[in-house]
């Protein structure tokens, strides 16, 4: 399990947030071209009424000049009331230049005498000619910005009569398009800001709720976990059935003498601190030589050493007992007993309550050892002394054999020498 809480606020940040904040660009993005290129499309169809307006004012001025004109491209005739019908119209709509172009390209009619008869060539005349679109074309002349607009105008047929090109400044469209595109981009971009905002507020709460269960489970899980052996522990956190199965093991079995008269003889904070005091030295050493704690029963520690070097972990961790608690100078000293053997290591229990531990003879016969160790001894069998690689240690004594309750055979054992305190 792992011991930190899961990182939604970082996540979010890191990877829905750029997300979302890509998709705030594109639909900004989307938006502002497409009401820009309505904004071009409306006043494109706003140029052509322009360009129709000038038509139908012109043909009824001077209808003669107009049709002669569209016909056969030839003002001479009637070429100033021409003139002066189309000055006066392009005044009106306060249209800054104006050309009137056949389908051929040549300059019917200019407000600029030079071009007259000229011929274009250029895209945008073309497309209109080709499909009748309008369409335009943003220049620059003589140091001033101004747009081209090439616009059809239909006769009674329907059919293109002639291409109006109009000179407009690019002030009032721009203008228009700035407007149009800010407010298009400020609505969505607005609404999806304060939504990655109120997101992010959101998930922030809900990282601080996280951190705070996180924490109080694993502040819970560290005070269970302080009640179990590491071995319950590591099995509990595998998930599933926990298997029982049979293991080689040196198991240290150790308690403290006539506890009972003193517990009958101190107030009950005193005989607490005594066991927090002797059961911490214990725990401190088996923990330094790899050994793990099985259980703690009143002023009995059982503890078990598996693995390369076992018994030769387990007489050092019994050792460093002793010489601790004899500096220490604890009211009651322990006995230690130490023995390899096989056990059943598994959760044995009710279904709502287990306890995972060690059973079978070799705790028995390490209890057994425990029991024959005087205050402040090490008892330990013949078999992990030597393979502890200490079988002529010389603080340990001869070997003498004891019995042990459901063994038909005796066990070979050897003490170390009490300490003086004991003695």
């Amino acid at each position: 399990m792992n011991d930190t809480s899961y990182p939604l606020q970082r996540h979010f940040w890191r990877r829905i947030a750029p997300g979302l904040a890509v998709l705030l660009a594109v639909i900004v993005a989307a938006s502002v071209f497409a009401v820009t290129r309505s904004t071009e499309s409306i006043y494109l169809e706003l140029a052509r009424k322009r360009a129709e307006a000038v038509s139908t004012a012109v043909s009824t001025s001077a209808p003669e000049a107009w049709a002669h004109l569209l016909a056969h491209g030839d003002t001479r005739a009637d070429h100033e009331k021409l003139r002066a019908a189309i000055d006066q119209e392009v005044h009106e709509l306060r249209i800054k230049a104006m050309k009137v172009y056949n389908l051929a390209g040549q300059v019917l009619f200019s407000t600029d005498s030079a071009d007259f008869a000229k011929r274009e060539t250029n895209p945008a005349l073309k497309t209109v000619v080709f499909d009748g679109t309008p369409v335009l074309v943003r220049i620059e002349e003589n140091g001033e910005a101004l747009y081209e607009i090439y616009v059809p105008v239909t006769d009674a047929k329907g059919d293109i009569a002639a291409v109006f090109e109009l000179y407009e400044p690019v002030d009032y469209l721009d203008a228009l398009l700035v407007r149009s595109g800010f407010i298009a981009a400020a609505i969505p971009g607005a609404g999806l800001l304060l939504l990655l905002v109120g997101l992010g507020l959101l998930v922030r709460r809900g990282q601080r709720e996280i951190d705070s269960r996180a924490s109080a489970l694993m502040e819970t899980r560290r005070k269970l976990e302080s009640f179990l052996s590491q071995s319950a522990a590591d099995a509990a956190r595998g998930g599933g059935d926990i298997p029982s199965k049979r293991v080689r093991l040196t198991l240290f079995y150790s308690d403290a003498r006539d506890f009972t008269g003193y517990s009958e003889n101190n107030p009950p904070e005193r005989v607490v601190w005594f066991l927090n005091e002797l059961m911490g030295i214990q725990v401190a050493a088996v923990q330094a030589h790899g050994g793990d704690v099985d259980k703690m029963i009143g002023d009995a520690l059982l503890a078990r050493f598996d693995g390369d070097g076992a018994e030769a972990r387990a007489l050092a961790a019994a050792r460093d007992v002793q010489s601790e608690l004899a500096r220490a100078n604890l009211p009651r000293p322990v006995g230690i007993g130490i023995y390899t053997g096989e056990v059943i290591s598994g959760a044995v229990g009710a279904a709502d309550r287990r306890d995972f531990t060690v059973i079978g003879d070799g705790v028995n016969v390490s209890a057994r050892l425990c029991s024959a160790a005087a205050a402040g001894e090490i008892v330990i069998d013949g078999q992990s002394l030597a393979a502890a690689g200490e079988a002529d240690a010389a603080d340990f004594g001869e070997e003498e054999e004891i019995t042990v309750k459901g063994r038909r055979e005796p066990v070979r054992i050897r003490r170390s020498p009490a300490s003086e305190k004991a003695a």
